[in-house]
């Protein structure tokens, strides 16, 4: 891949027991110093890019020698491949977080415009999150365990999306057996935004896109409800 290795030293960390996520952890995140590197990674990848930043310059953005990060992490690529999983997961938790303020007593339609606004809230304001994906997007052609973690990470959120609606709707089948396609267009919609904003700014006009998607998505949700009205469901 572009971003070159550095050489493993003794003392790497150890590999953790199998979990039944779909990118195991390769380190302990509830370690204070593993998450202050790979947070401090998260922002100097996002920064400049996998193939510019140094270990050396990851420690030195925690006050820490090189060959404190070197022991928790044998390469750069394994720190890449795992900072990838963190900062996803981090961002996923804040999203499962919003979710869980939706009020339950409005209508499904309501519920899932919240649902949405929070999502979108989300991927507006995580810039590193952001950044991060494009360089993983950008470097994944070339590295196949780090094309099959993001694959991995997007399957997760797509099933976070997934879960949501269902709940919002109240009915996993109220789509009609398409909960799984509408979520992948959810994702693709709010994704493509935000790199569209990130790349042309204002010109994007990517919050007014995001209102016309939220209305076409609106009257969706008032057709089925409609329909299961209707139906006396």
């Amino acid at each position: 891949m572009s971003a070159s290795d550095e050489s493993s030293t003794p003392g790497g960390a150890s590999e953790q027991p199998e979990t039944n996520e779909s990118a195991p952890r390769a380190v302990d995140w509830d370690n204070p110093r593993v998450a202050s590197i790979l947070a401090a990674a998260a922002k100097c990848f996002a920064r400049k890019g996998f193939s510019a930043t140094t270990l050396a310059e990851i420690g030195k953005e925690l006050g820490l020698r090189k060959s404190i990060v070197h022991y928790y992490f044998a390469s750069k690529a394994a720190l890449i491949h795992e900072v990838q999983s963190y900062t996803y997961h981090r961002h996923l938790d804040g999203v499962r977080a919003a979710l869980n303020q939706v009020p339950s007593a409005e209508s499904p339609a309501r519920r899932a415009t919240s649902a949405l606004n929070a999502l979108w809230g989300a991927l507006k304001d995580n810039r590193t999150t952001l950044w991060l994906n494009i360089e993983v997007w950008a470097s994944a052609r070339r590295d196949e365990e780090l094309k099959r973690r993001a694959a991995a990470l997007h399957q997760d959120s797509r099933k976070l999306v997934q879960e949501g609606m269902a709940d919002v709707l109240g009915d996993p089948q109220a789509l009609g057996g398409q909960l799984v396609p509408v979520s992948s267009l959810i994702i693709a919609v709010l994704n493509g935004l935000s790199v569209a904003e990130y790349l042309e700014g204002d010109e994007a006009k990517a919050d007014e896109a995001y209102q016309l998607f939220l209305l076409l998505l609106r009257l969706g949700l008032k057709e089925i409800e409609a329909a299961k009205a209707a139906a006396g469901g």
